[in-house]
């Protein structure tokens, strides 16, 4: 089971990928900004100047298809 902060964290990746940013950039309410630092200081997404606003990283994006599985989830692979 994924604790309550890993959830709020994937919320917030979700949200970036869509919107470009954690939360509107108006707000800066405590969560919103500690989520915002945390997600840029573990490289989960990045500021993309040519497009003015975050983007996930290739980390964020997998902590993103990490989340939805379940833990300890079996991975099948193809045989060539």
């Amino acid at each position: 089971m994924i604790d309550a902060l890993e959830k709020r964290v994937i919320e917030a990746l979700k949200s970036v990928d869509v919107h470009g940013d954690v939360g509107p950039a108006h707000i800066h309410d405590p969560m919103t900004v500690l989520l915002r630092e945390n997600a840029v200081q573990t490289h989960l997404m990045r500021w993309d100047d040519g497009r003015g606003r975050y983007v996930l990283t290739g980390t964020g994006r997998r902590r993103i298809s990490a989340g939805s599985r379940a833990p300890g989830a079996v991975i099948s692979f193809r045989n060539r």
